[in-house]
């Protein structure tokens, strides 16, 4: 498989870094010898001090940049090639906070570093090419706000209540909503 649009993007940054950083000593060096030379060793001088200006504020701003590419790198790899698609665990990997991951995954995808994916809920990183139908529905549906969502009172997951009755997708727990109604009143008296 060729390089990716992120892995050409980070191999441009840094090579734009490299040279930044090592522009800055040896611009210094060029403007000493550009002007302490004569008058045939200006354009030197003059080569030295750009030099010196890209190197002392480009270089910093560039290696940021360079970082930041980095870590939307690893997150790629971590959600394609591992497999992780849920924003809790990358922020946990990553010791970020869970809506700053939600955040930096989508500004991925409309990069265009994470093609096919899309952040649903803050929450999972969907696939779009092995979405189902089924799942695209219930994803419109949770947008519309017509889907029936409901808290696990197990495991806390969320998931589609239908008719009335559900199984935990994550414990396996079949839930009824009037065990649901029942913890919601459990709930509210314990908080009295």
């Amino acid at each position: 498989a060729g390089m990716n649009k992120i892995d050409i993007k980070t191999r441009r940054t840094l090579l734009w870094a490299i040279f930044l950083s090592v522009g800055f000593p040896l611009g210094i060096a060029m403007t000493v010898i550009g002007f302490t030379k004569g008058q045939s060793f200006r354009a030197m001088g003059i080569v030295g001090i750009i030099l010196i200006v890209m190197g002392f504020y480009g270089a910093p701003m560039v290696w940021i940049h360079f970082g930041q590419l980095k870590y939307f790198s690893r997150l790629k790899a971590q959600i394609v090639g591992d497999g992780i698609k849920s924003v809790k665990m990358l922020a946990e990997v990553h010791n970020r906070n869970p809506e700053v991951v939600a955040n930096d995954v989508k500004t991925m995808v409309q990069k265009g570093y994470l093609d096919g994916y899309l952040v649903l809920d803050n929450e999972r990183i969907i696939d779009k090419t092995t979405m189902r139908d089924k799942d695209y529905e219930m994803m419109e549906a949770e947008r519309a706000g017509t889907l029936n969502l409901v808290h696990c009172p197990f495991c806390n997951a969320k998931f589609e209540l239908i008719n009335d009755v559900g199984v935990c997708p994550y414990c396996n727990s079949k839930i009824t909503k009037e065990m649901l109604d029942k913890s919601v009143k459990a709930y509210n008296k314990s908080d009295k």
